[in-house]
């Protein structure tokens, strides 16, 4: 469930020096130059939530992959890989697959909770693109989970992804979607960025 979580803090760049800029800015629209140049150097951009406010917001982030953007879909659509970069996933079951996508059970161990939920995943090679939302049919114990990944070509080499999850913890305690966002989400794409980087290498 990529889409529960992102601030690459403060090593040293990650990013190939020779990336084209240009190319960079006319794929990330309006974003002031130094943030593209925040997002070549580390690799990854959290932006800043969606200003309609309350309960599961949309967080979304721009991410730079050292791999062709073919290679990136196919890992990142290996949904049932997460575990080798996300530490809070306790367990993760496939529950049914098709030619749309699949259907997986996760459950988080986040402070002394157990929280469990079913995704379903949309998985779109030609436009190379991801997509998931909670099984409706499912005792979900949250009330929204959904995200996406979208990926283009920077070049022959190098993918751009453009990245958003929200979440919205019904009942549990609000502390739990702060946990599970805006403060977990940079170390859980630097970690999904590293991983990809290594061709999908166990962590």
């Amino acid at each position: 469930m990529l889409g529960l979580l992102c601030a690459a803090g403060g090593a040293a760049p990650l990013v190939a020096q020779d990336a084209d800029p240009e190319r960079l800015r006319s794929l990330v629209g309006d974003e002031p130059a130094d943030r593209v140049a925040r997002l070549l150097a580390e690799g990854v951009l959290v932006l800043a939530p969606d200003a309609a406010g309350g309960a599961g917001r949309m967080v979304q982030a721009w991410v730079l992959f050292e791999r062709p953007v073919d290679r990136v879909y196919e890992l990142l659509s290996a949904t049932g890989r997460q575990r080798e970069f996300r530490r809070e996933i306790s367990a993760q079951t496939e529950v049914s697959r098709d030619a749309d996508g699949v259907v997986e059970e996760q459950h988080l161990r986040i402070l002394f909770l157990d929280v469990g939920y079913r995704l379903r995943y949309g998985l779109d090679p030609v436009a190379r693109r991801i997509r998931w939302q909670l099984d409706p049919d499912f005792a979900n114990d949250l009330r929204r989970v959904e995200g996406f990944w979208e990926l283009f070509a920077l070049d022959a080499s190098r993918t751009l992804a453009r990245f958003g999850t929200a979440i919205d913890v019904g009942e549990l305690p609000a502390f739990l979607e702060d946990s599970v966002t805006r403060q977990a989400l940079p170390g859980t794409l630097a970690r999904c960025r590293e991983w990809v980087n290594a061709d999908g290498a166990p962590r």
